[in-house]
């Protein structure tokens, strides 16, 4: 499988725009030390260990005499099970007035990088998982780097697919109306007998996406960025696993055991 990298100047400013953003407003994604041992990367479809095909880096200096500077990292992975393509963005801020007064030899060793996933296959989902949430979270996967928005809805939707396979009502009984999402939730967690930090989790979505459907945009979009959406998308796939697969492996497992102590474990006479 071949990924075609292009770079321009419209590109790179449009980039820069968007780490000064995260740079100053945003939550910075987790760090690594990139330079003393490169991080381990897995395929998001399969999970196997992917292999490091080419590496493209670079130091971004402005045109206007500035000090500060990027070091950029572009990284393609291939996956040796599935043969899926994952391009990784490794990039560290600098400073050169503080490097030339700064007596470390070992700095560039423990330069710290930030990462970003600039392209990877969609997750592939366990066969438990109900097809039309894991439709809508492909969904708020696909359109994760293109708009952080519509995946911060599209999470939300999720726990609505969710309530729908549960068969919680949307509509009032004899009455005109319908039964908000929050109001199908306290319905879901009684009827499942969830525990509290689920229900937190579960409720903790809901707010965040009313949040993508209702804000201004102008303001969502300069306090939200691409890591958190994909951070409120890791706790929507956190919690159909809870629901679903932990539940089919348990089940599997007491059918598994029971067909054990049937066959091995003779009643007492």
């Amino acid at each position: 499988m071949q990924l075609t990298v292009f770079y321009s100047n419209h590109h790179y400013n449009f980039l820069r725009k968007i780490r000064t953003y995260n740079i100053i407003m945003y939550y910075e994604p987790e760090l690594y030390f990139y330079n003393l041992e490169k991080p381990r990367e897995f395929c998001n479809f399969c999970q196997t260990l992917l292999d490091s095909q080419r590496t493209y880096s670079h130091e971004n200096r402005d045109d206007y005499g500035s000090p500060y500077y990027i070091i950029e990292i572009f990284e393609i992975f291939l996956c040796p099970s599935c043969d899926e393509v994952t391009l990784i963005y490794y990039y560290s801020f600098g400073n050169e007035d503080d490097d030339l007064n700064r007596n470390d030899e070992n700095y560039e060793l423990f330069r710290k990088y930030h990462r970003t996933v600039l392209h990877a296959p969609n997750k592939q989902f366990h066969h438990a998982i109900p097809q039309s949430i894991a439709e809508v979270t492909r969904q708020a996967q696909s359109v994760l780097f293109k708009s952080p928005r519509a995946s911060f809805i599209l999470c939300r939707a999720v726990l609505e697919e969710i309530c729908n396979h549960f068969e919680i009502p949307s509509e009032r009984i004899n009455s005109k109306g319908y039964v908000n999402l929050n109001q199908r939730l306290n319905q879901l967690f009684e009827q499942e007998k969830m525990s509290k930090d689920l229900k937190d989790i579960i409720q903790g979505i809901r707010e965040l996406g009313n949040e993508g459907a209702h804000s201004d945009h102008l303001t969502f979009t300069k306090q939200v960025n691409v890591e958190d959406a994909g951070n409120l998308l890791m706790l929507v796939n956190y919690v159909i696993e809870r629901l679903y697969v932990d539940k089919y492996q348990q089940k599997t497992a007491e059918e598994a055991l029971r067909r054990l102590k049937d066959k091995i474990l003779k009643p007492a006479e």
